[in-house]
């Protein structure tokens, strides 16, 4: 609720991944702080925000975006199916999103739905939607891989009645103007979480490899190990200052979409390798559950498929470069 800058954001969410051992917690907090309030904050009116944004900077509601669905990933704009219908001076929503971040626990979502089907992703607009409103329901609770402490489900609308005041922006303007500026946060700031799962599954690498002795001596003596151990703290720094550079671009008012995404792009693919190399140096160790690091390896998957995949992130900067 301070307005702090981007910067100022992506250090602290930094922070707080490196001090917590918990990936799962982090991506809650930022579904909710970044990826499901930062529309009303970019783009609601100032009547939306009184209504929403004290509440959800207290944390006395929770909040999510619904913009996957069940069939529709990458191509979540073009290939979208939940339809919502004006009706006076309410719009109808029918249709379903899936992987939904705080899903079973959220009090808010920013739900996108198409109102005009022969637009395109022009033809997507985005409403503020309350767990309270007559024909929402959530699925069940999804059992994933990584990331378990967050809750993910479904979200359903059936013939969903959401107040003409909860559009955000214009009608058909969901898209390309609220969609693309909050994605473009997500890509830098919560990026910054997979900085400090690195920092974190670094520092407990080195500290095992200073204690852990085979053939006579500390394993942090051995080559092997040394090489691994300066390749992570190189990736470390490049993808610290990717993802700083581009949250400077985004307080300066400068559009980074080439910046944002090689940040996303090159820190989440670092987090699994380092997070490959951290294991190696435990050895079987970090294929047991008591030991944080084969937490960690897992929770570093997820970040090269939520918020756009890789194959996307390149798509994006070689789109952006050729235009």
């Amino acid at each position: 609720g301070q307005g702090a800058s981007c910067l100022a954001t992506t250090l602290a969410t930094e922070g707080f991944s490196r001090g917590s051992t918990d990936g799962g917690l982090t991506l809650a907090w930022g579904a909710h702080t970044i990826i499901g309030s930062m529309p009303i904050v970019l783009c609601g009116n100032e009547d939306q925000k009184k209504r929403y944004l004290p509440s959800l900077a207290t944390g006395e509601k929770i909040a999510g975006l619904g913009l996957t669905e069940p069939g529709s990933g990458s191509d979540a704009a073009g290939s979208m199916e939940t339809r919502a219908v004006k009706k006076g001076d309410r719009y109808i929503l029918n249709g379903s999103k899936m992987f939904i971040t705080n899903g079973p626990i959220g009090d808010v979502f920013t739900v996108m739905a198409v109102t005009d089907k022969n637009r395109g992703p022009m033809g997507v607009s985005v409403f503020i939607v309350e767990k309270d409103f007559k024909g929402f329901s959530t699925g069940k609770k999804l059992n994933k891989m990584g990331m378990r402490t967050s809750t993910t489900s479904e979200l359903i609308f059936e013939d969903m009645e959401v107040p003409e005041e909860n559009l955000i922006s214009k009608e058909n303007s969901g898209f390309l103007r609220v969609g693309k500026a909050t994605l473009e946060w997500e890509r830098t700031v919560l990026v910054a979480s997979g900085v400090g799962f690195m920092q974190y599954m670094l520092s407990e690498a080195v500290n095992y490899a200073k204690a852990r002795k085979q053939f006579g001596e500390p394993i942090a003596r051995f080559q092997a190990i040394q090489d691994k151990i300066a390749r992570a703290r190189m990736k470390i720094d490049a993808s610290r200052l990717l993802v700083y550079s581009s949250a400077s671009k985004k307080d300066q008012g400068i559009p980074a979409p080439i910046e944002s995404s090689i940040a996303k792009l090159y820190a989440t693919e670092a987090a699994i390798e380092l997070g490959y190399d951290m294991g190696q140096i435990f050895g079987g160790y970090c294929f047991i559950h008591e030991y944080p690091v084969e937490r960690a390896y897992r929770d570093a998957r997820l970040g090269t498929l939520g918020g756009g995949t890789s194959e996307i992130m390149r798509s994006i900067i070689a789109a952006n470069l050729a235009s």
